[in-house]
């Protein structure tokens, strides 16, 4: 997994998921599950008084919510897609979007746009993304035309155009075409090329968009060969991931991007004998762990007052899992 806009709507398909502690189960796509209340039956026995009753109110969701999925097109023919090994170059840019969102859940909800990892696709996160949705987040996570696996010809890196592809998508759902979204608690997350986009937009002026509040870089880095200025002071608050055993080297690249960064507040999580994807995706409590991690950072990231070094402390440390080493940056 290593190295204006024309909007068009396409059919929809709803799928529930309902999340528990322990992961994640699908239910069968066209099946909706829901909660019924049911108030008891009134009485028909005569009594000597009677007291008028009231109905009780319609329970508010809590999470964790259960989720829905819906997709969309999205094209921008101001941009030009690259050639994928023998599939030319064409003008034009085409993305499938996906959507979790928590059902039942009114709004207006705080945005998550993720950017997937080379050669793969939104599907392979599931469980990230719908820990997200679950926390009562709308998720976001476009097909990227250069890099994912599900396209004819061979995926290519595209760090450029995928960053101004997240913010193509915040731009197109501010208009609560997914349900309705608050614009001022907007987070970018992305898994290793998609980690190195949010690095693009968290660190590079060139990608900059101000409407983003939170970051989530996921074992990405800073790109080989790409000229700066890197770590642009830049108001919100990051989060860096990586494992120590990361398949593709990220460790000390991870690092640059959390050592580079001049956020307001930033953490770095090492997760000792970590591997690149399983400790995002997986089953295991280290992996129930780093997904809990980083919806607390979301949750201390958005909120009104934003985040501060103690604020992420607090919210972080200690980690569920002993193996993930929590480092938050001193203030200033």
């Amino acid at each position: 997994m290593r190295s204006r806009a024309v909007l068009v709507v396409t059919a929809v398909g709803i799928a529930t998921v309902a999340v528990n502690v322990m992961g994640v189960k699908t239910i069968s796509p066209g099946t909706v599950v829901t909660t019924r209340v049911s108030n008891p039956a009134a009485s028909t026995t005569p009594t000597a008084t009677t007291t008028p009753t009231m109905s009780p109110a319609p329970l508010t969701p809590a999470p964790p919510y259960h989720v829905e999925q819906a997709t969309f097109s999205l094209g921008d023919p101001s941009r030009d897609t690259p050639a994928r090994g023998d599939v030319p170059a064409h003008a034009g840019r085409a993305l499938l979007i996906v959507i979790r969102r928590p059902t039942g859940l009114p709004g207006p909800m705080p945005l998550v746009v993720f950017g997937h990892g080379w050669n793969v696709n939104p599907a392979v996160y599931e469980p990230l993304l719908d820990a997200w949705a679950a926390a009562g987040y709308l998720v976001a996570a476009p097909t990227f035309p250069d890099s994912a696996n599900t396209l004819p010809g061979s995926p290519v890196s595209n760090y450029p155009e995928q960053a101004r592809d997240i913010s193509l998508v915040i731009t197109s759902l501010l208009g609560g075409r997914a349900g309705p979204v608050d614009p001022t608690r907007i987070a970018v997350a992305g898994h290793s090329d998609g980690g190195t986009d949010v690095a693009l937009l968290a660190l590079h002026p060139s990608y900059a968009d101000p409407r983003v509040r939170a970051y989530l870089s996921l074992s990405g880095e800073i790109p080989s060969g790409m000229p700066g200025p890197w770590g642009t002071p830049t108001s919100g608050a990051l989060l860096v991931a990586v494992g120590t055993r990361d398949q593709y080297g990220l460790l000390p690249r991870s690092r640059q991007v959390f050592e580079a960064a001049k956020l307001t507040s930033k953490v770095l999580l090492t997760v000792a004998g970590g591997d690149h994807m399983g400790i995002y995706t997986g089953s295991s409590l280290q992996a129930l762990a780093v997904r809990r991690e980083t919806v607390r950072f979301l949750d201390v990231a958005l909120r009104a007052r934003g985040a501060t070094s103690a604020n992420l402390t607090s919210a972080l440390e200690p980690a569920d899992d002993p193996s993930i080493q929590v480092t938050v940056a001193p203030p200033g």
